[in-house]
């Protein structure tokens, strides 16, 4: 990156603040290292994919780096310039370099954006890779040990939802968490949690529902719906699975009979349960639902 120092030096002192920042740092260093970190790990992301594209990116990077003035806003030398943006754990984790690159792009005006992946197509994939898009959201620390990511995956309201969408596919909430977690490193990997967030939302706009549920009148249909949010926490620690057991006591004191034609059949509690929103504000509805 000899030639990156040379470039900063012309450039130092030059004010490249973009007119529009398109929700980068306002910080001319940070906003140089998201920056630049971002063109690496998309450097990186092009290995084994051919010559041309993988020197495509390299020159995408030294366009990024010297667009940023990136040695100048930072103040380092050419060894801790390397450094600083060699240090990708936090980038990679957090799974949205693509989108940020593409923010970069946009407001240094660097050509167009680079093409976003996009949600399976196969209808049995889409609701396992929205589960792990949201997982990948919101526990950007990297982590990878699945028995980990189930045992937090239901208690996140957009993943649980999609948890639940996939266990409809006829495989069950097992086969759905392991299709979730066949998808965790390819959310991960493609850089664009955020885009891919915004595109399972609008698949599945009740994985959003902030509000509170509103539980159906009839006594047996909602006895049906807690039952089901009931078995989805009751095994769990904290305060999810102290909810569900309070719950299931609050309905046996009040006896109530869950709707019997739902409560035969998985594929409509299911169906009531995605009608609902998300299993996790389902079960607040219930806890005020039964006194």
């Amino acid at each position: 990156m000899t030639a990156l120092v040379a470039v900063s030096m012309l450039l130092a002192g030059c004010d490249i603040t973009p007119a529009d920042l398109h929700g980068l740092p306002k910080d001319a260093a940070e906003r140089a290292t998201v920056c630049g970190r971002a063109a690496l790990a998309y450097t990186a992301a092009g290995s084994g994919k051919g010559a041309t594209e993988e020197k495509r990116r390299q020159d995408l990077l030294q366009k990024v780096v010297d667009a940023t003035n990136f040695f100048s806003a930072t103040g380092l030398d050419d060894a801790k310039g390397k450094a600083l943006l060699g240090d990708l754990k936090a980038t990679l984790a957090g799974g949205n370099w693509l989108a940020t690159l593409n923010n970069c792009k946009a407001a240094y005006a660097l050509g167009d954006a680079e093409p976003l992946p996009k949600l399976p197509d196969d209808p049995e994939t889409k609701p396992a890779a929205c589960a792990a898009v949201a997982v990948a959201s919101a526990f950007g620390d990297g982590t990878m040990d699945i028995a980990t990511i189930q045992k937090k995956v239901l208690t996140n309201p957009q993943s649980s939802y999609f948890l639940i969408a996939a266990a409809g596919q006829d495989g069950g909430l097992a086969a759905a968490q392991n299709a979730m977690a066949s998808q965790i490193e390819w959310a991960i990997g493609s850089g664009a949690v955020g885009p891919l967030t915004d595109a399972c939302l609008k698949e599945y706009p009740k994985a959003a529902a902030t509000t509170a549920v509103a539980l159906p009148a009839d006594a047996g249909q909602a006895a049906a719906a807690c039952s089901f949010s009931v078995g989805l926490f009751r095994e769990m620690t904290g305060t999810e699975g102290d909810t569900a057991k309070a719950v299931q006591k609050k309905m046996a004191t009040a006896n109530v009979i869950p709707d019997l034609e739902l409560a035969t059949s998985s594929k409509k509690l299911i169906a009531q349960a995605l009608d609902l929103g998300p299993p996790a504000n389902v079960l607040k509805a219930c806890d005020a639902r039964f006194k």
